[in-house]
């Protein structure tokens, strides 16, 4: 009989990072993933001479070696030994709405980004820096509730951050008067959460805006996989097991309570189970129906699926100075508000905005000599794509991808089609055949105002109903992102007693 401490199920972030972490801690740790590699999306893939990221676009709260930001003293933790290259300006931000039409280039540096909106919207520049000074507070608070230092005497400041958390993001907004289209400016960051600001938790956009604004954003510089593959390096200094190619096919659950699981058609012991894996996959697939609580079902039915996306890699045989490119990151906007946006998520080829990466504009050494990259993103749900009957699958996702590159052209002034080398589309299907998540989500559930970190973070014991069996990941309580899914798993392994 295999006796473990510890089983992991999944080597995503979250997955990688328990693992990591329980193996630190000298607790008898296997993990077991289905693929032949780490990661999941955290990864990389080559096509002809390229290669290209399935999801990264950048990680917030790096910092320097010399001032570390929260993500790189986790990764300092976990031991991964990751060369990150900074990019030191925010985005570039460009509206096609005929209603509110603009262009700017945002630098990092709260003076430098309020002054530069402030040219744009005048009066505006004030009221946002007022709006990033309150998020730098709430943050402070935030942390010392989390560390549990705080007295009686904090409860006037820590009632501020809980006000802050029972709004919206254009509530807050239009709290500190900041005008319309200023914050259309400043808000395109709720495409990383999935969330439009009408009903995204304030606290969480304004994290993102000032740790982007102050600290810029890092990027590993040979790519997400060489997270991945350093963590999977530090499971086994620590003594952990690592299982490819054996997905867990059931958790082993008795009265409540896990002890084990079956992986590769073999039953492995533990009374602790960390599972990366959505819980409607584990619930609907890999539980005896009968050990279900009714709590499950109804968390299930009560959350939303967040979104999926469209991704368009192209490999370019022109550099991008050649091709006039100097950003690495541009917000493409059809519609200037986020919610008009985000309802545009709901067409099967999206469009509501485009995020446009230029990697080799951070590092240039990313593809061949001579030659570049850029990656379109747009986000969609992934259950509008169920209607596409699968010999019209391969048409549909070519005239979107197609639709996708002649806005960008257009919007942006460039001209790349000519110098297409490679081509390959993302879809929900890819995701959900890849991750193995529902309608291909890689962003968990919505995080909307009503279940956000903050929420299920303080429901988290009601949440577990079958003891020992913890989820990590981006459908866990820390919501997406590559930052908050390595710290989901850490934090996992720190409550086993």
């Amino acid at each position: 009989m295999e006796k473990y401490d510890v089983i992991v199920v999944g080597a995503g972030n979250g997955g990688l990072s328990a693992a990591v972490t329980a193996s630190q801690k000298g607790l008898k740790t296997i993990l077991f993933e289905k693929h032949n590699l780490p990661g999941g999306a955290v990864s990389s893939f080559r096509r002809g001479r390229f290669e290209f990221e399935p999801s990264l676009h950048e990680m917030c709260e790096v910092g320097s070696e010399e001032k570390p930001g929260v993500t790189r003293r986790l990764l300092d933790d976990l031991e991964a030994e990751v060369d990150m290259v900074h990019e030191n300006s925010c985005y570039t931000i460009i509206s096609t709405d005929p209603k509110e039409s603009f262009t700017i280039k945002l630098p990092c540096g709260i003076d430098e980004f309020c002054q530069t909106v402030d040219k744009e919207v005048p009066g505006s520049g004030e009221k946002i820096k007022l709006f990033l000074e309150y998020q730098k507070r709430a943050m402070d608070e935030a942390e010392r509730l989390d560390k549990k230092k705080f007295h009686l005497k904090d409860l006037p400041e820590i009632f501020n951050l809980f006000k802050m958390l029972s709004f919206s993001t254009d509530f807050i907004f239009d709290m500190f008067k900041i005008p319309k289209k200023a914050q259309h400016i400043i808000e395109p960051y709720w495409t990383y959460v999935g969330e439009p600001t009408s009903t995204m938790c304030p606290f969480m956009m304004g994290i993102m805006d000032y740790c982007y604004i102050v600290d810029g954003a890092g990027l590993p510089s040979k790519f997400s996989h060489e997270i991945s593959l350093s963590l999977d390096k530090s499971i086994r200094k620590h003594g952990g097991k690592i299982f490819y190619n054996t997905p867990v096919t059931k958790i082993l659950i008795k009265k409540h309570k896990v002890y084990g699981v079956v992986a590769g058609g073999k039953e492995y012991y533990a009374n602790n189970i960390i599972c990366n894996c959505f819980p409607n996959d584990v619930f609907g697939h890999m539980v005896d129906h009968k050990e279900i609580p009714l709590i499950e079902t109804k968390k299930a039915n009560a959350r939303k699926l967040g979104v999926s996306f469209i991704n368009v890699n192209l490999g370019l045989n022109k550099t991008v100075q050649e091709l006039g490119i100097s950003d690495y990151s541009t917000f493409i906007l059809k519609y200037a508000d986020s919610t008009e946006q985000f309802k545009a998520c709901h067409n099967i080829g999206g469009g509501g905005f485009i995020i446009a990466n230029a990697l080799n504009t951070v590092i240039p050494e990313c593809s061949p000599k001579g030659t570049s990259h850029i990656t379109l993103t747009t986000a969609v749900y992934g259950d509008d794509w169920k209607n596409v009957k699968p010999q019209d699958y391969k048409k549909t996702k070519l005239k979107i991808a197609q639709d996708l590159i002649e806005y960008y052209e257009k919007s942006a002034g460039v001209n790349i089609r000519p110098y297409i080398e490679e081509i390959e589309v993302a879809t929900p299907v890819t995701y959900c055949r890849y991750l193995g998540t529902p309608n291909g989500t890689p962003y968990g559930y919505q995080s909307s105002n009503w279940d956000g970190i903050f929420l299920r973070t303080m429901n988290l014991i009601k949440e577990r109903t079958i003891k020992g069996l913890k989820f990590v990941g981006a459908h866990a309580q820390h919501a997406d992102g590559y930052n908050q899914t390595l710290k989901s798993g850490k934090v996992a392994v720190e409550e086993i007693k």
